[in-house]
């Protein structure tokens, strides 16, 4: 393998706490987690990526329905029963670490990915079929809401040379694979690459480095020292400046990166506030642009002026104008030459201040209808929790990620990073005995328990212990030892684990008698014999499903959880 992408590899699988798995397995992973967008790999634990052992042609598939990762058919309705529009993305992965293209496995993988779109049975590799019936029943149920035919993008990667992805062989069985792929009629825009060890380190070089960029910076005006703040100033830059903050690579593709610290995201282009804002860029109103639109809020980290209006930008992340940006993106096309002319409202601030930062993002979007758990993390509790993980009292080595995105490109062990949807599936499972919500989405657990968690008078150490329990839950799966035919039932596993240590029941958040039971589910999760021990409950939970493991419909049942709960009650 190319030197540097077996350092970037080690390093990945080190962060990753990958070390135990097959090497063939963690190289699917490390593809993956360049690849994949990251609002779809935060949805994830790494390891839920891998498809059955033996599957062959494939090593990785996301289908993304509305911006959420989908399963299976149930994961599909529950998604899409209240959506207005369906939007689907089908990420396609094949990694080999081969220094060479084989131009058999390009078509094995065309052919493979062809299969699976049509609908073909994959009885053999359970967790591949599930995402074949997931695809199938968006067409059954929901073709009348679809916004427009499934995207399909394909990635065959390996560490080869650039002449030998670039070499004509492999030219003509991509042109093939597309060819094969358009012809099933139903899709819509189908992109089929090759990567070598050249774009692995590109996609590493982007997924990793901290973004900077150099703009003119016209029309600014530097505001008064403020507490916290190293530089504050307003301005104009036009469409083209902007474009430099949010795109990325050689294509120019959107940097949804940078789009971290927004409470929001994009609302689509039917929305009625972008509609106008892309009506008026399509107009002869478009240089009035300035003075009808709020423009863009930008939080760094450093800035540095450069000789005439130019500046130099950091770290940065763009915290509101997310609506505006992606408007200005997908006009970019239309505006042609006035993308020069164009002007947009900026506002950029530096600092190094967490706090400050927050207040912006508050701030700044108090004018817009967000959601109460978009905003969740700006709470006095979120920051006691944030405080509460740092001091490590009960020494468990997890780290709470608060603000998504703030730890990027940070020496953090990603494994041991704990968000807020990971917060609130785990104590939802363990404290809350309702582990069929746990696998719910963010915003639809956020509906169920939002006003049962996360409250001002609620003891920490619960969150903390539940929190650890998931990591060392997933570790067993993570090395082997724990079946993975189990991880459907992971929460209930859960919930199961919390019973055996306490014998019974957990007391409410708010007792001050929770934080001993939370010590003794925390000294437990301490033991060496774990895998064993996990194994059993997730026996019991079979035992609770009539000999066999619930179906993913039941395991989201509350139902099931009583009948858990009872049998748990007599062991």
């Amino acid at each position: 393998m190319n030197p540097l992408i077996q350092g970037l590899f080690k390093k990945f699988r080190e962060e990753e706490d990958l070390l135990n798995i097959r090497d063939s397995d963690a190289f699917e992973l490390f593809t993956a987690s360049l690849i994949l967008p990251d609002d779809l790999l935060s949805q994830v634990q790494m390891s839920d990526l891998l498809l059955d052992e033996g599957t062959i042609g494939i090593d990785v598939v996301a289908l993304d329905v509305n911006g959420q990762l989908a399963w299976d058919a149930d994961d599909v309705r529950e998604i899409c029963e209240n959506a207005g529009k369906v939007e689907v993305t089908l990420h396609f992965i094949q990694a080999k670490q081969s220094a060479s293209v084989s131009s058999t496995d390009v078509l094995n993988f065309g052919d493979t990915v062809r299969k699976f779109l049509q609908g073909e049975a994959f009885s053999s590799y359970p967790r591949l079929d599930a995402l074949v019936k997931a695809l199938a029943s968006v067409f059954e149920n929901y073709a009348v809401r679809l916004k427009g035919s499934p995207a399909v993008s394909m990635y065959f990667t390996t560490t080869a040379p650039k002449p030998s992805i670039a070499a004509e062989p492999v030219k003509e069985r991509v042109s093939t694979v597309i060819e094969h792929i358009e012809d099933l009629g139903f899709l819509g825009k189908v992109s089929v690459l090759v990567l070598g060890a050249d774009d692995i380190h590109d996609a590493w070089v982007r997924k990793n480095h901290a973004n900077e960029v150099e703009i003119q910076f016209e029309k600014q005006v530097n505001l008064p020292k403020m507490p916290g703040v190293d530089q504050a100033i307003l301005g104009v830059v036009s469409v083209a400046e902007l474009l430099k903050l949010i795109e990325t690579g050689a294509d120019k593709n959107l940097d949804e990166r940078v789009f971290y610290d927004n409470v929001r995201g994009f609302k689509g282009a039917d929305n009625s506030v972008n509609k106008q804002i892309m009506g008026t860029l399509d107009s002869a109103e478009r240089n009035l642009l300035p003075v009808l639109n709020n423009g863009v809020t930008v939080v760094a980290a450093s800035y540095s002026p450069k000789p005439g209006d130019s500046v130099a930008v950091s770290g940065y992340q763009i915290v509101n104008g997310c609506q505006t940006s992606h408007c200005l993106y997908l006009s970019k096309e239309s505006l042609g030459e006035a993308v020069a002319e164009v002007y947009v409202p900026i506002r950029l601030v530096v600092t190094g201040d967490e706090e400050v930062a927050t207040q912006i993002i508050r701030a700044t979007n108090s004018q817009t209808a967000v959601q109460e758990n978009d905003l969740v993390a700006l709470s006095k509790f979120q920051k006691r929790l944030e405080d509460f993980y740092k001091l490590d009292s009960s020494d468990v080595k997890l780290t709470y990620e608060r603000r998504s995105g703030q730890f990027y490109n940070k020496e953090v062990t990603k494994n041991r990073i704990v968000t807020i949807s990971d917060q609130m599936r785990a104590v939802s499972a363990m404290f809350l005995d309702a582990p069929h919500a746990a696998a719910r989405y963010a915003s639809r657990l956020y509906d169920e328990v939002g006003t049962v968690i996360f409250r001002e008078d609620h003891r920490l150490l619960p969150y903390l212990a539940s929190a650890f329990a998931a990591y060392r839950l997933e570790n067993a799966f993570r090395s082997g030892g724990l079946e993975s035919a189990y991880k459907p039932a992971r929460y209930h596993i859960l919930m199961a684990f919390k019973y055996r240590v306490l014998g019974g029941k957990s007391l409410s958040l708010e007792k001050s008698k929770v934080e001993d039971q939370s010590l003794r589910i925390i000294d437990s999760l301490k033991r060496t014999d774990l895998i064993s021990a996990f194994r059993e409950l997730a026996e019991v939970v079979i035992d609770a499903g009539g000999g066999q493991l619930p179906s993913s419909d039941r395991l989201k049942r509350q139902q099931f959880t009583q009948e858990l709960v009872a049998g748990l009650m007599k062991h």
